[in-house]
């Protein structure tokens, strides 16, 4: 009996034992549960947040306007958005699984971008007409997996191709009308000059006969008029050539020196009717003979010397040419004591009909086409016109170009004056100090003054081996040295 109650004791203790932990188990069963709903509503809220992200970026994307279409690497749709499926004509449940291609009229040429982006045009038949699209594609992990889909966004650009091709139908109009304006002021201008020749040429034959003082005047006048219209006709002509593409260099030997020179002497009669200085000055390390266009070098100096002598008034005209920073390099430069160029004119007077001098009142004339035709021709030689100057105290335009040197060609002997004492008596100042300047790089010491009184000093002060005296000073003064004495 008590062996009975010990077992029913034993199995009720047990009985409880597992009742405890069953009801242990229970309550971390529901703490788990409890959990696990936690973790699923948690689990709910992302996916709901991440819907309501992806239905923000799907409508940023439609609003756009932009074209995106993902095909797998098949080439099969897997996504493909409303403007997209718009443009195809087809929904987005059609264009899945499916090679869908546009209607393509035009395709453009295909560049690679420096991300890899490939980007091209494509010329697109749509229901609204035809359309252009610029397609940027890459490639992309949709899913962050090992496979690749390539993703191909798209814009219209019909708006801008339609204006690039509005824009070079006009810009081929406008180079035809200039074309045609070239050829006709070409045309025109051999025209008029034919028949002014001859009207000079009989201008000319009629002052050599027997006439009043009147009509020599008169003739006088037809020839000075004449001479300004054949020299406007001939910058038209050449500005004609230059807007036509048709400035042709030529390139032959050429004397340096002979060519500056006989420029210089050209002008000179203008200079000293203005009672004015002109003179050149030619760097003696400077070869001799040079490879170019004489003529076009020539019309750019005259050019630009002759408007320095219309514009100074006091002083002088200078030319100077010296070596440039490379052996075949030669740079020019005419410098002026003239009325000078206000900073705001300096830009404009290289353009075509432009003068530093406007208004209908100006002072001096001209077509404004000068320094615009010289300016093209040193481009056309590789070089650059520039411009230093200011009100009231002179111009100097500088280029510089290319000029080969004649191979082979006879050095040049040049005086040797070392140690030799020269003075150099002028009243004018430019081209006494030119003078100077070449005696010195031949070695010889020189001293410049400009009054008699001052030559009289210095000759009785030192020993001299030459005297250069300027003919301003009069013929008898150079002959006979006291005389120096009465000038003033």
């Amino acid at each position: 009996m008590v062996m009975l109650m010990m077992v029913a004791c034993a199995l009720a203790a047990t009985a409880c034992l597992a009742l405890a932990f069953l009801a242990l188990r229970n309550r971390r069963m529901r703490s788990e549960i409890a959990q696990l709903a936690g973790n699923i509503e948690a689990l709910s809220d992302r996916q709901w947040e991440s819907r309501e992200a992806e239905e923000r970026t799907k409508s940023l994307l439609e609003a756009q306007g932009d074209l995106i279409v993902r095909r797998d690497g098949n080439g099969r749709v897997t996504y493909a958005n409303d403007a997209f499926c718009n443009l195809s004509g087809c929904t987005l449940e059609a264009l899945k699984g499916h090679a869908a291609a546009l209607d393509v009229l035009t395709q453009g040429e295909t560049t690679i971008l420096a991300d890899g982006t490939r980007a091209y045009d494509q010329e697109i038949a749509s229901a609204a007409g035809p359309r252009w699209i610029s397609w940027h594609e890459v490639s992309v992990r949709p899913d962050g997996g090992l496979h690749t889909e390539t993703q191909s966004v798209g814009r219209d650009v019909t708006a801008r191709v339609h204006a690039e091709r509005a824009l070079a139908e006009a810009r081929e109009k406008s180079e035809a009308a200039n074309q045609a304006k070239s050829r006709f002021l070409a045309m025109v201008s051999h025209e008029i000059r034919t028949p002014l020749n001859g009207i000079l040429g009989m201008a000319d034959l009629l002052r050599d006969t027997p006439l009043t003082p009147e009509q020599t005047s008169y003739i006088q006048a037809v020839r000075t008029s004449g001479d300004a219209l054949l020299s406007l006709i001939e910058e038209i002509l050449d500005f004609s050539k230059i807007e036509a593409g048709k400035l042709d260099l030529d390139h032959q030997p050429f004397d340096l020196m002979q060519l500056v020179e006989a420029t210089v002497e050209l002008l000179a009669p203008r200079a000293q009717g203005k009672q004015i200085e002109i003179a050149s000055f030619i760097d003696s390390t400077l070869p001799q003979e040079f490879i170019g266009d004489a003529s076009r070098l020539r019309q750019v100096l005259l050019n630009l010397a002759g408007n320095a002598v219309k514009f100074t008034e006091h002083g002088g005209v200078s030319v100077v040419a010296e070596p440039g920073e490379t052996p075949d390099e030669v740079v020019f430069s005419v410098r002026d004591t003239g009325i000078g160029i206000a900073p705001d004119a300096e830009a404009r007077i290289f353009e075509e009909f432009e003068q530093a001098e406007g208004g209908a009142a100006r002072k001096f004339g001209g077509t404004g086409l000068g320094l615009t035709i010289s300016r093209r021709i040193i481009e056309r030689m590789e070089g650059r016109l520039t411009l230093t100057s200011a009100p009231g105290r002179g111009s100097t335009f500088t280029f510089a170009i290319k000029l080969p040197r004649v191979p082979d060609a006879a050095e040049v002997a040049l005086p040797k004056l070392a140690g030799r004492r020269i003075l150099i008596a002028a009243p004018t100042t430019i081209e006494a100090a030119l003078v100077s300047r070449q005696l010195a790089a031949w070695g010889a010491k020189t001293s410049i003054v400009h009054r008699a009184s001052e030559a009289t000093r210095a000759l009785n002060e030192k020993t001299w081996d030459t005297v250069i005296v300027d003919g301003a000073f009069g013929a008898e003064n150079g002959r006979d040295r006291p005389r120096f004495q009465d000038l003033r």
